[in-house]
């Protein structure tokens, strides 16, 4: 093993600090150096290795989420320390960016104690800058009521149309992703206190108390709004809103639970000529797969 070289200690040391763990209360070098001394420790995940069992698996996943939700807290804290500087969004950016989707049990991964502070500096100082597009399509896949403001402020307050626009398709994205999972909430009770322990009970309650068919509307309004009002600007990755908008409002209005199925045609394994509305009124499971 080789000996620790100075330039190691001054980033533990530069480490320790903005983790208030003792010594000067000014972390050396300039807030662009200190925020990349923190993407470093984000990025240097714990464990890992060979995984052999679900447990050990589960494990690494959970600390993933929690060494990702301490770093965030220090991202956080370097972004109150330098409200003016360009960083500071970085740093919030970076605090919000680990979205739980599946969801993880709150046993698991732990709390999230910089969400709300991040979003409500996100919202106050900077919802009016032209570099919010990615983090409005990361979030879209996440179940967090700041998410949901997040996007309607960026939505209707950016001055950006291409922000404007990725906000409406990921609103769109998120509210209607949400639908679905409040409509299993209903049907799986563990699922429900999943949810309600990752983002809180009242939350929870609250959106089960909705009219689904209002919700349900708005999701087709707003994808209808980025197709027609955004149909020249593309999202973050290069594609087109009005393609994305266009593809999930099909999807939306035809293929959502409760929709009649498009009728198709084809041939079964013998050979057959059949329709799907040749079985009206039975249960059919559809199978789509591939063999490239």
């Amino acid at each position: 093993m080789q000996p620790a070289t100075g330039r190691a200690l001054v980033l533990v040391l530069t480490l320790s600090v903005l983790a208030g763990e003792g010594g000067s209360q000014d972390a050396p070098g300039t807030p662009a150096e200190q925020y990349r001394v923190l993407r470093k420790e984000y990025d240097r995940v714990p464990g890992g290795g060979t995984l052999r069992t679900d447990a050990e698996r589960l494990k690494f996943v959970g600390g993933v989420y929690k060494h990702h939700s301490a770093v965030a807290q220090k991202f956080l804290a370097l972004a109150e320390k330098y409200p003016a500087d360009p960083v500071a969004l970085d740093a919030l950016t970076q605090a919000v960016w680990q979205v739980n989707t599946v969801p993880w049990p709150v046993e698991l991964v732990g709390d999230d104690p910089a969400r709300a502070r991040a979003f409500e500096l996100i919202r106050r100082d900077h919802i009016r800058s032209d570099k919010l597009g990615p983090l409005c399509q990361r979030v879209s896949y996440g179940f967090a009521r700041e998410y949901e403001d997040f996007l309607r402020a960026a939505a209707a307050d950016s001055p950006h149309q291409s922000v404007r626009a990725a906000a409406t398709v990921s609103l769109a994205h998120f509210l209607n992703n949400r639908l679905q999972r409040t409509d299993l909430c209903r049907e799986q009770p563990e699922l429900a206190a999943e949810f309600a322990g990752l983002y809180g009970k009242e939350y929870l309650a609250g959106l089960l108390r909705r009219d689904r068919d209002a919700a349900a509307k708005e999701v087709e309004t707003l994808y209808a709004r980025a197709e027609g009002v955004y149909a020249g600007e593309k999202l973050p990755g290069g594609e087109a809103v009005a393609d994305r908008a266009k593809a999930a409002l099909y999807e939306v209005r035809n293929l959502s639970v409760g929709k009649v199925a498009p009728d198709i045609a084809g041939e079964d394994q013998d050979g057959r000529r059949f329709k799907l509305s040749d079985y009206r009124g039975k249960v059919v499971l559809l199978d789509f797969w591939s063999h490239v």
